[in-house]
């Protein structure tokens, strides 16, 4: 086997916090049924033919497969008949409300929750950084947009080997160039209602005014503290004398309500060539960063085609590349709806056993296309991209899944391999009362980013460079994105809205989104039982099964995972944060929930009477 290359150069540590408390009971599978469809790939990708039958078809056609229906309602989930917001931050969420409340879309108020996020759970919400939505429209247009960073002109890969090396992907040299403030201004502009200034507006308040640290962001605020506070201008905003704020403290961050004035009143030209945009220039002039002016004002969103397929009669739109998580999701069904996992019981071993089996192998696939498209060239790898996800292939794969026995990862020979991505991401969900909906995921890469605040604007910094391989399709290059797992996922049947999908997470985002999608589809839960449900994880290597031990699957499932071959790693590090949501496609009233495994808070918009 090939020598394992790693998915990015900063390992990150995962950090353990307490899981939340076992779920709700979950339901027996329903009737079995199945479905394939030719895949539709990211923009330049050629999808590949359906196959033709050897034989003629049957005079009389085959009955169809019965249609699946989705649980509503729930015990612990929110209810939202005229739109919905789920985020890891109560004051966000409400701010999301709110817009939607006062008429704007799903649009407007996810760009709203995204820029208080950067406010108020600043570990991965940010204005530094960069991510992704996904934006279905009420007409049923679905749009990938991609703000991830981008390298500098400067960059090299010695340099970014070097700076890893030396400083552990820590400061000014770790930065990309910050994609956030293009990207939510471009949605905005492109599929929003609201001025840019109404929805900066509430985000900029609370950074005048603070806001109380919620029990989530004083812990990832106390696990960064060590580097933080070597960062002057970091410690004077996140700490008061020798020790970090704490939950409960109030955190007011003048100089970022400062920046969001400037982007209200100017948009994004501020950031990128103007006063903000300034400052950050002779600030990585002066601590020997990367980032210039002229790579501020080269900055560009990208919109890309959504990676689609078809799951059991429901279309599953997700990210492409330069995500790799968004091809090990449809990848992973692909197997999973081969292997007729759906018929075996909920949590039993042999549904575990099947996922993990699919995901080894999505896992072990996609860094063959995991990196920026604009960066492939002629003969690239558009057409392994098809290829990974066609029918065809999951039907011929070698070795096959086998339900007797776990593959070893050594088997599969894959040519490339995994290493720890940070789990500092965060997801949120929107969805209002006309059918638009934004699955949306924002990264600093690790928590808290480079670890530094450009002085005088609050504005938290992105690691992104770290994310980059030491070679490859995701070796770095002046204007490249990096590869990146975040799988922001829609699913809709028949032209109408099903489901709002997405985690942070780092690797286990795929895997999260996969059991969430299969809870609702396969198992027929609510949303609440769904997120609730325990998680596992395999990412081809290292050649283990993840678990969480506070939300642990059955005790005699994991005895018999044991017998068939898997290696079990139980750790209390959650596995994934999912703020979800699920819709009726009949009144688009939606019903969501806020994942316990990191808090949060879910808010339902109620019909105006």
């Amino acid at each position: 086997m090939a020598k394992r290359p790693r998915i990015g150069l900063v390992a990150a540590a995962l950090l353990s916090f307490a899981a939340c408390a076992a779920p709700p009971s979950q339901p027996s599978a329903p009737p079995a049924a199945s479905s394939t469809d030719t895949p539709r790939v990211a923009a330049a990708a050629s999808s590949p033919a359906a196959a033709t039958p050897s034989a003629a078809p049957p005079s009389v056609p085959p009955e169809a497969p019965p249609r699946i229906a989705l649980a509503l309602g729930g015990p612990n989930a929110v209810y939202g008949e005229a739109g919905l917001v789920t985020s890891v931050e109560p004051n966000a969420t409400r701010i999301g409300a709110d817009v939607l409340a006062r008429g704007g879309n799903a649009v407007d108020a996810a760009v709203a929750v995204a820029f208080a996020l950067a406010v108020t759970h600043p570990s991965a919400g940010n204005l530094g950084g960069g991510g992704f939505f996904l934006v279905r429209l009420a007409n049923g247009e679905i749009h990938a947009i991609d703000f991830r960073e981008t390298a500098p002109a400067s960059v090299t890969t010695e340099g970014v080997v070097r700076m890893v090396e030396k400083e552990g992907g820590i400061g000014y040299r770790s930065a990309g160039v910050p994609g956030t403030v293009a990207g939510l201004a471009y949605a905005r502009e492109r599929y929003g209602t609201r001025p840019l200034a109404e929805l900066v507006s509430p985000a900029r308040d609370l950074a005048q005014k603070g806001h109380r640290l919620g029990a989530r962001q004083g812990l990832v605020l106390s696990w960064a503290w060590p580097e933080l506070r070597k960062d002057p201008a970091a410690k004077a905003i996140f700490g008061h004398g020798k020790g970090p704020f704490a939950a409960g403290d109030r955190l007011v961050q003048r100089d970022l309500a400062h920046t969001l004035d400037l982007v209200a009143s100017e948009g994004p030209r501020a950031f990128y060539d103007g006063e903000i945009g300034a400052r950050i220039g002779a600030a990585m002039k002066k601590r020997k960063g990367l980032v210039g002016l002229d790579d501020l004002r080269a900055y560009a969103v990208k919109e890309r085609t959504p990676l689609s397929i078809t799951y059991r009669g429901i279309q599953v739109d997700t990210m492409p590349p330069p995500s790799m998580g968004g091809v090990a999701v449809v990848e992973m069904l692909r197997f999973l709806e081969k292997a007729r996992a759906f018929e075996a019981p909920a949590g039993s071993a042999m549904a575990l056993h099947l996922h993990i089996e699919a995901s080894r192998r999505a896992y072990a696939d996609r860094h063959l296309v995991g990196a920026d498209p604009d960066f492939y060239g002629s003969d690239g790898p558009t057409k392994t991209l098809a290829r990974l996800v066609d029918p065809a292939r999951i039907d011929a794969y070698s070795p096959p899944i086998s339900r007797d026995a776990a593959t070893p990862s050594a088997a599969l020979a894959a040519e490339n391999g995994e290493a720890t991505e940070s789990p500092d991401t965060t997801h949120f969900s929107v969805v209002d009362a006309a059918g638009n909906a934004v699955a949306g995921t924002v990264t600093l890469s690790a928590g808290f980013g480079a670890k530094v605040v450009v002085p005088g604007t609050g504005v938290v910094l992105g690691n992104a460079l770290g994310a980059f391989s030491p070679s490859g399709l995701n070796a770095p290059a002046p204007g490249k994105r990096p590869a990146s797992s975040m799988s922001p996922t829609l699913l809709t049947r028949d032209g109408a809205l099903l489901a709002v999908l997405g985690s942070p997470g780092g690797n286990t985002i795929p895997s999260t989104v996969v059991q969430v999608l299969r809870n609702l589809v396969d198992y027929g839960m609510t949303i609440d039982a769904a997120v609730l449900a325990p998680r596992i994880h395999h990412q081809y290597l290292p050649d283990r099964v993840r678990f969480e031990k506070g939300t642990s699957p059955d005790a005699s499932a994991l005895a018999e995972l044991g017998r068939l071959g898997h290696t079990l790693d139980g750790s209390h590090t959650p596995i994934g944060d999912a703020n979800d949501l699920l819709l009726d496609p009949s009144t688009g009233a939606a019903w969501g929930f806020a994942d316990r495994r990191e808090g949060g808070l879910c808010l339902g918009v109620p019909q105006k009477r």
